[in-house]
């Protein structure tokens, strides 16, 4: 119930209605502060202007120096060289001090107290009020921005270009609305104070990385957008300018790194200007530049216009009050939001020119409707009137309205279904095909089905005579049906620098227009780069299942030669996703079907393999023998036997193929045919071995192998010949002596022949009473429990001695129950074969105790 919640927050959360109420609600509230911030900037807190400039050359002490000529400071007879020492008969520390008292002066006449070679005296003054030019121009780019990121969201509210734009247009109004702060803690109110305090850290933290990756974003997406150590690096810098000048207002040393930040901010939004040059020169096609080059225009101008204004700012910051004609050039500035406006709404950057076009269409349509609709409801209320003979009764003004609103309806619905078809044929034939696909694929059950109804459906709508739709498999291409596309061209594997790697990391549609002429920013290899242009490939849609790429689709350019729209990416995008959900439902379904069948098989083969292995213990005077072989899963690849030899011999074979399975089960049935005849050619078991690895060598895959042991029991030499091939060591011994056997040997298969004949060696150990042979796989010691920790060699030995008095069974019972116990609720992960050898007195049998368990 809290993920079914938790998903309907999330579609609202995204659905377009609640994105625009979102940017309702902080376009309001920006344009709220921002304009509370304008009016004490630009009306309540005037900067006062006298025309002259100040330096501090002490406590309480300004020189004035360039008079302007003819200025008030000049008329009321100031000099340069004059120290300011009172305002009002008021003192004062600094210039910036002093500078504020004049602000509350502006437009007064002021009494500046000055100290004239020794000599004070008192001058009248006519205060001026100075406007702050430069932050005017800044505040109407902010707005001009803020108006178009509005439009663009309002129409096209899902796209993430789209959202992006928007984001850096609520973001450049907050930090270029509150360039210029005049807060006056002791004057203003309190909640304005901390209002637009708090506006203009967020504003710090939020608007410098906006600034860049908009640009990485747009016009093209480049590899750093997607970084996500390289958008934290920049976070962290904004957040720390932020800290340092919420630092200022305590701490000296912040104060004046606050200085220099403020100007590093400005740097922020000029990387980013210069980030869409670059992109411009180097990485747009010719066909996007025509539609591009308004915003270049504007781009040039802001970064001509901003470096100019720090420009003035830094080598003359006293031009506002001595030469304001210097700062009017910035004014151009409100010029760049006005281009961004006109390209995106005259070349449709942003996909919205035919939502625009389209609302457009649909409001005049409505106004129409609704001056007719008025006109009719006019005329039928003037009619039932003249018939009734009543006048001016607005009972039948609104009887009239209630007819014409129930028959004007499905007029309108008809007009607007018959605009659609006329003038937005393409996109009445996206709408319609998709709903009839979405009721196609859910009826199909095979995948080449699915895919075939795809290709079929995708080129007839879009009028495409290059298509392939590719699903994949693990590490492989899976099925791909294709329509003037060479199938050698889909065979896409996986990789780090593969096309099925690029979506996997990218999760949209990919523009691939430009791969021909070789795109850097596409981590592709020059094999895969060849593969897409030899099929005319210029985009690819990947088809997600949650977060597994089920496959992609892989387009060539329209037959009409146009672009592909925002409303041909949106439908390839949803029936990329619908075909997702159908290509598992039916491989789900094969799969199962495949899972049933395969289950029929490993059931007859583990009864074959059940049949291959001996059907019970052998009884010979002299030995108590027992042996059980457990796969893990239906079959398995481990295998033991015993083989009885003439002149009172038995061979005891036990061997472990690499792996599991029916691969392992396969072999396994091959080496028996081969130890069963190497038995009866050789007499010794390192003969048998060697014959056996030069057979087996010949025919295993050489990432298998087999370990063996075979023991050679001579009951009327009393002695046992033992040769080991790689396998695990066999416990051997009489009473606590039992250890280990130590003999060397490699497994067979991993080399012809004569490295393993040098290697192997065979030990011979006396047969008598109570000696103990204990044969067994890796599955015994290597068993693992919840813990992940294994069994271990010491933990059986130590059990087996402990259990030396006992007869065979009970000793091979006792080792099982130890590994079931161990390995408790753990799925077993390798098979298990044991096979214990007791020696016994001459001429005695073994007792039949113990019960055998089921292998």
């Amino acid at each position: 119930m809290t993920e079914n919640r938790f998903s309907s927050l999330l579609h609202r959360w995204t659905s377009p209605r609640w994105i625009r109420s979102r940017y309702l609600l902080a376009t309001a509230a920006i344009v709220v502060i921002c304009g509370m911030n304008a009016y004490v900037n630009i009306v309540e807190r005037v900067v006062g202007n006298d025309q002259c400039r100040w330096t501090d050359t002490g406590y309480s002490r300004v020189l004035v120096t360039e008079i302007v000529p003819g200025g008030v400071a000049d008329k009321a007879g100031l000099k340069d060289g004059d120290v300011l020492v009172r305002i009002d008969g008021e003192p004062f520390h600094t210039s910036r001090e002093a500078q504020l008292m004049i602000n509350h002066r502006a437009g007064t006449v002021t009494a500046y107290e000055i100290e004239r070679s020794g000599v004070r005296m008192t001058k009248p003054i006519l205060i001026l009020r100075s406007l702050p030019l430069f932050y005017i121009a800044q505040l109407l780019y902010g707005l001009g921005f803020l108006i178009v990121g509005l439009v663009v969201i309002m129409v096209k509210p899902q796209g993430q270009l789209q959202r992006m734009f928007a984001r850096y247009s609520v973001w450049t109004m907050l930090l270029f609305g509150l360039a210029q702060l005049s807060l006056d803690p002791g004057a203003d109110p309190t909640w304005r104070t901390w209002l637009i305090a708090i506006a203009f850290l967020v504003a710090t933290a939020g608007a410098l990385p906006a600034f860049i990756r908009f640009y990485l974003l747009f016009p093209v997406r480049r590899p750093l957008f997607d970084r996500q150590w390289f958008t934290a690096t920049l976070y962290t810098a904004s957040i720390l300018i932020a800290l340092v000048f919420m630092l200022s207002v305590w701490v000296e040393l912040a104060r004046q790194a606050a200085n220099i930040l403020f100007y590093v901010r400005y740097g922020f939004y000029l990387t980013g200007l210069l980030i869409f040059i670059a992109s411009y020169v180097t990485r747009v096609d010719r066909e996007r530049r025509r539609a591009l080059r308004p915003v270049l225009i504007g781009v040039a101008l802001g970064i001509v216009t901003s470096v100019y204004a720090l420009v003035v700012s830094a080598v003359n910051p006293f031009a506002v009050f001595l030469n304001p004609t210097l700062i009017l050039p910035v004014m151009v500035l409100v010029v760049v939001p006005m281009t961004f406006g006109y390209a995106i709404f005259r070349y449709g950057l942003m996909d919205v020119d035919l939502l625009v076009r389209r609302t457009l269409t649909y409001g005049a349509l409505t106004a129409s409707l609704a001056a007719i609709y008025l006109l009719v409801v006019s005329g039928v209320g003037n009619l039932l009137g003249s018939l009734t003979g009543v006048r001016e009764d607005h009972v039948f003004d609104l009887v009239a309205l209630m007819i014409i609103a129930i028959a004007f309806e499905p007029i309108k619905e008809r007009l607007k279904g018959s605009i659609d078809r006329t003038f937005y044929r393409e996109q009445y034939d996206y709408q319609k095909a998709l709903l009839e696909l979405s009721e196609q694929l859910p009826r199909l059950i095979d995948p080449r089905q699915i895919l075939d109804a795809l290709v079929a459906r995708i080129a007839e709508t879009m009028h495409i005579d290059r298509l392939a739709v590719i699903t994949c498999a693990d590490g492989e291409t899976g099925e791909c049906v294709a329509r003037g596309i060479d199938p050698a061209d889909c065979a896409f594997a996986d990789g780090e620098n593969s096309l099925r790697a690029l979506l996997q990391r990218a999760r949209r549609p990919l523009d691939l227009h430009s791969v021909q002429e070789g795109w850097e920013s596409l981590e592709l290899s020059a094999e895969e780069r060849q593969r897409l242009a030899r099929a005319g490939v210029v985009l690819t849609v990947p088809m997600f299942l949650k977060d597994r790429l089920v496959g992609f689709i892989n387009v060539g350019p329209k037959l009409s030669g146009s672009l592909y729209s925002q409303e041909g990416l949106n439908l390839l995008s949803t029936v990329a996703a619908q075909a997702a959900s159908a290509i598992e439902n039916a491989r789900l379904m094969k799969s199962e079907r495949e899972k049933d069948r395969i289950r029929e098989e490993l059931s007859l083969a583990r009864e074959i393999q059940k049949g291959l292995l001996p059907k019970g213990d052998p009884q010979i005077r002299g030995l108590d023998v027992a042996g059980i072989s457990i796969p893990a899963l239906s079959v398995g690849g481990d295998y033991y036997d015993f083989i009885p030899l003439p002149q009172d011999r038995l061979l005891v074979v036990i061997g472990d193929v690499s792996g599991k399975g029916m691969s392992a089960a396969l072999y396994m049935s091959k080496i028996q045919g081969m130890v069963q005849l190497a038995a009866h050619m050789y007499r010794s078991p390192k003969d048998m071995l060697v014959h056996i690895n030069r057979r087996i060598f010949e025919g295993i895959d050489r990432r298998s192998f087999i370990t063996m042991i075979l023991a050679l029991f001579d009951m009327k030499k009393r002695q046992v010949i033992l040769c080991r091939a790689g396998h695990t060591k066999a416990l051997v011994g009489r009473g606590a002596a039992l250890k280990p056997l130590d003999a060397s040997g490699i497994a067979l298969g991993l080399e012809r022949g004569p490295v393993f004949e040098k290697q192997i060696e065979e030990v011979r150990v006396p047969m008598r009473p109570d000696t103990l042979f204990v044969f067994y796989t890796d599955g015994v010691t290597e068993v693992m429990n919840e813990q992940n920790a294994e069994l271990g060699e010491s933990a059986v030995l130590q059990l087996v001695r402990s259990r030396r008095d006992q007869s065979a069974r009970r000793i091979q019972n006792a080792v099982l129950a130890r590994v079931d116990a161990f390995r408790g609720a753990s799925e077993p992960t390798d098979d298990i074969t044991l096979v214990v050898v007791k020696g016994l007195p001459i001429g005695s049998r073994p007792q039949g105790v113990g019960s055998r368990r089921k292998s």
